[in-house]
């Protein structure tokens, strides 16, 4: 997730705004909503590219080994505009080009990989705490080297989910925390999910930002013909320098640690927050 420059938690009075960095590497955990919604007539957009590697082991073609491994390389535009002071809108667009490499065979994609909108509600604001309701829906595509089928999608997701955010000190070094937990209906032949992001932030001087993320997917089992069905955690550690109170930039990496169906890859991102 990402903290919105400019408007890093407050601690004794009311929080303007927060957006942490959940991505994902999945694509949909790419960039998700705060806790605390983008104030009146406010824009967030966060633009960032990302590299993600997974080595794929031997592929035995007649009887010669050789090594393959998937890479991908995603430009992403993320948007949040308060349009109340209590109701935000926002969506992202993914691009990317990949590559499956197996000894000399190299085979390549380039493509839209996600179209996301999405609307959400403020409903719990107290001084150190807040809570909103978030109803997304995006459009994965098939866009891939054929290296990671999981992700591949033949419908229209719809996402429900909750989050809530606390301030969890007072002193000159600030620490917070954040949880987004919200169910994945799928319309085409993938499995339904179950979605959970979770934030720990710290704040050690004014111009610095630490946060250490978790993304876990966890498939429901219920996918027809031979539709996606995979779990997957991962963690994310990155760093936000803010140059001023509306433009900072961020270098972090994902390390996908668990998953099921999918193989694990990591990936190191750079992104840049622009606020106005």
């Amino acid at each position: 997730m990402v903290t919105r420059l400019g408007s890093l938690p407050t601690f004794g009075e009311a929080p303007v705004a927060l957006c942490v960095f959940f991505f994902l590497f999945l694509f949909s955990d790419s960039v998700a909503a705060s806790p605390w919604v983008q104030t009146e007539k406010n824009f967030l957009l966060i633009s960032r590219t990302d590299h993600f590697r997974a080595d794929l082991g031997q592929f035995d073609d007649g009887g010669v080994l050789f090594e393959s491994h998937f890479e991908r390389i995603d430009a992403q535009t993320y948007v949040e505009f308060g349009l109340t002071q209590n109701v935000m809108l926002g969506g992202k667009a993914i691009y990317g080009t990949s590559w499956l490499r197996r000894g000399n065979d190299v085979r390549t994609a380039a493509g839209f990989s996600e179209i996301e909108a999405f609307g959400q509600i403020q409903v719990l604001r107290k001084t150190n705490s807040a809570g909103s309701a978030r109803i997304g829906i995006s459009r994965p595509s098939n866009f891939s080297s054929g290296a990671r089928p999981a992700l591949q999608s033949d419908g229209i997701d719809i996402d429900a989910s909750f989050l809530y955010g606390r301030n969890l000190t007072s002193g000159k070094i600030k620490l917070f925390s954040s949880l987004e937990a919200g169910f994945r209906k799928r319309t085409g032949d993938a499995a339904d999910q179950i979605r959970a992001h979770a934030t720990f932030g710290i704040e050690p001087a004014e111009r610095w930002l630490i946060l250490v993320e978790s993304f876990s997917t966890t498939s429901l089992g219920n996918q027809e013909n031979d539709g996606a069905d995979f779990d997957l955690v991962k963690i994310q550690p990155s760093i936000l320098w803010r140059l001023s109170p509306r433009l900072g930039l961020q270098l972090g990496a994902t390390q996908e640690i668990v998953g099921r169906n999918i193989d694990r890859g990591q990936s190191f991102f750079f992104g840049i927050w622009t606020r106005f």
